[in-house]
């Protein structure tokens, strides 16, 4: 292997890492679908880990195909498409019962909180955000 290939295997090292304490911190406030899409993530990292020799060959490591679904909303009015991750339709549909609204009224919000980003990824932030919002903090004791 050369440096080009260790720092691929490198930077998945610490991404993995990265994504294992944010699991931890996702299991302390028992947040089930930020867990699972956590779970996902690192598990494709295990298994791109699992095969150095993939870093070192011309051909791109395997990849788990990532199953994305594609549902049309209405925003501003406008019909257009979004796919999503299964557990972020459903953590939508759970946020819309509880708000008693629909699904495209979220995406809406969505859409004004985060006009920077796509608006996949607006949808994306908005639901890790009100997730982590509506979990409890956990105590500090002195």
């Amino acid at each position: 292997m050369n440096w080009q290939d260790r720092q691929g295997m490198i930077a998945d090292l610490n991404t993995r890492i990265e994504l294992k304490r944010l699991a931890d911190k996702a299991f302390e406030r028992d947040d089930g679908p930020l867990m699972a899409i956590l779970e996902v993530a690192i598990n494709t990292l295990d298994e791109r880990l699992a095969d150095p020799q993939a870093y070192a060959r011309e051909e791109a490591p395997r990849k788990r195909p990532v199953t994305l679904i594609c549902r049309n909303i209405r925003v501003k009015g406008k019909r257009t498409s979004v796919k999503l991750e299964n557990e972020f339709w459903n953590a939508l549909e759970i946020m819309a019962d509880e708000a008693h609204c629909a699904i495209d009224d979220l995406c809406e919000t969505a859409r004004r909180r985060y006009e920077a980003s796509s608006l996949t990824s607006a949808i994306r932030v908005f639901v890790l955000n009100s997730n982590m919002a509506s979990q409890p903090q956990p105590s500090v004791q002195a």
